[in-house]
């Protein structure tokens, strides 16, 4: 009975007063506050819940506040949406940005942002008439479908240069024809470019310049972008990895998706996944003077691209490409011979391995190269197993003359396996066709070679035919 009559005196008491005092000194209470919390050593614990918990709060109004056991924020709901509170840790050190007054005061037409700092980007924030320098700075969005930065400086709207770049979840506007996204240059091969899953590049009917260039870095990234502008992604520089993997390239009117200028000298280029479609213009774009050591194309799908590929093809030196639409897969091939050679090869002295004269031509040469005297050097940057078919046509010098035909690589016979004529007489025609594998390493050589155990005459090949491959 007591503990009702409390209840109802307290109830009368807020009812009377509309104010409310928990804690310490509950007499008093500030008179602008309708609800007043007290304490020196205890805190208020607000409801706890994952983003997916939160995610399902039924028509949440704003001002909503929750603590996100997911992300370890407080979030409020305003505008209809969530949105996450900024904290920092003595290790990181988060800067979320919802307009153009939460990123640093420019200086000319340049933001640069605070080193070391992570900057998320809350909806999408015009910075024009500036770009950001990232000094180092990284950078992303929550929802990369929602989250971004436009502008409509001239040049590039996020640049860099001899800093790392890491940027993930965030879309980039260019708001006018001499606008680009990126301009992101290491000129020490030492930094890394990482453009991470949920990035774009998008135009909002303005055409642009486009993506903009890359230059230089020990590593560029780029995996599970989105572009759809009027021109792709430039590359130049001295660089040692450039990487792009499950990217979508749409709406290419001018350009190259990807394109790779004359000044770059890179170690390895790796292209896999990506999804080129759009009509015309080319696909994978290699300017002359280039420098390219090992390059790499595996399952890339062009839809109505012009040109797929333009200025290098599946059997360049150095690129190997496989299982994409519309090229051909690498590999390596060599066809040369002779016709009617009235050159002669000298076997003496017998049981010695002699190189088969004669002046030959090429019918195709794939990854291999070839002058004019029986010999096919492969040029591809990596090893392969090398099917070799050799056939020869001669006539016996003399009574009892037997010869045998082998293959030799670097200038060194192979004795094994070969094919050899029985013992002859003289002026008998003869046709020898040997089939074998051999093991190619780059600048390594291949001949056709004869020898005879029986004759010290001069033999003359009358037909060669060499081929190899891969």
């Amino acid at each position: 009975m007591k503990s009702l009559l409390t209840i109802v005196l307290l109830f009368s008491n807020i009812c009377a007063h509309a104010q409310v005092k928990i804690g310490n000194n509950p007499n008093t209470i500030n008179a602008a506050s309708i609800l007043e919390i007290e304490d020196t050593n205890r805190g208020i614990l607000i409801p706890r819940m994952t983003t997916a918990q939160r995610n399902a709060i039924s028509s949440p109004p704003n001002g909503l506040q929750v603590y996100n056991t997911t992300t370890s924020t407080m979030d409020v709901f305003r505008s209809n949406r969530w949105e996450s509170t900024a904290y920092s840790n003595p290790n990181e050190s988060l800067i979320y940005v919802y307009s153009l007054a939460d990123l640093p005061a420019p200086v000319g037409s340049t933001i640069t942002l605070s080193a070391n700092s992570m900057y998320i980007f809350k909806g999408f924030v015009n910075i024009s008439p500036f770009y950001l320098e990232l000094n180092g700075a990284n950078l992303r969005g929550i929802d990369p479908a929602r989250d971004g930065v436009s502008s409509t400086v001239g040049g590039a709207i996020l640049r860099s240069t001899d800093v790392s770049v890491f940027i993930e979840d965030l879309a980039v506007i260019p708001l006018s024809a001499g606008t680009k996204a990126y301009d992101f240059k290491d000129g020490t091969k030492t930094k890394f470019c990482n453009l991470f899953s949920g990035n774009s590049v998008v135009e909002v009917g303005i055409p642009s310049l486009g993506v903009g260039q890359i230059s230089g870095f020990k590593a560029a990234t780029i995996v599970k972008n989105y572009w759809s502008c009027a021109d792709g992604l430039k590359v130049t520089g001295n660089m040692g990895k450039f990487a792009c993997s499950f990217t979508f390239i749409t709406n290419v009117t001018s350009g190259a998706g990807i394109e790779f200028l004359g000044t770059l000298v890179v170690d390895d280029i790796d292209l896999s996944n990506n999804y080129f479609v759009y009509n015309g213009q080319s696909g994978v774009k290699l300017i002359a003077g280039a420098t390219v050591d090992r390059g790499r194309l595996t399952t890339n799908m062009f839809r109505g691209v012009g040109t797929v590929l333009n200025g290098l093809t599946p059997y360049d030196p150095g690129w190997r490409m496989l299982q994409n639409t519309n090229i051909p897969d690498s590999r390596a091939y060599g066809y040369i011979y002779t016709n009617a050679s009235a050159s002669s090869t000298t076997t003496s002295p017998n049981n010695t391995y002699v190189k088969v004269n004669g002046t030959t031509s090429s019918v195709k040469l794939l990854k291999f190269e070839s002058g004019t005297n029986n010999r096919l050097t492969y040029n591809g940057k990596e090893g392969i197993v090398a099917s070799v078919f050799i056939t020869v046509t001669g006539k016996s010098p003399a009574n009892g003359a037997e010869f045998t035909l082998a293959v030799s690589k670097n200038g060194t016979a192979i004795s094994n396996p070969n094919q050899s004529t029985g013992t002859m007489i003289n002026n008998q025609v003869f046709t020898l066709v040997l089939e074998t594998e051999v093991d190619m390493s780059t600048d390594d050589y291949i001949e056709a070679v004869i020898k005879t155990t029986s004759s010290t005459s001069s033999l003359t090949i009358s037909d060669l035919q060499f081929r190899v491959r891969d």
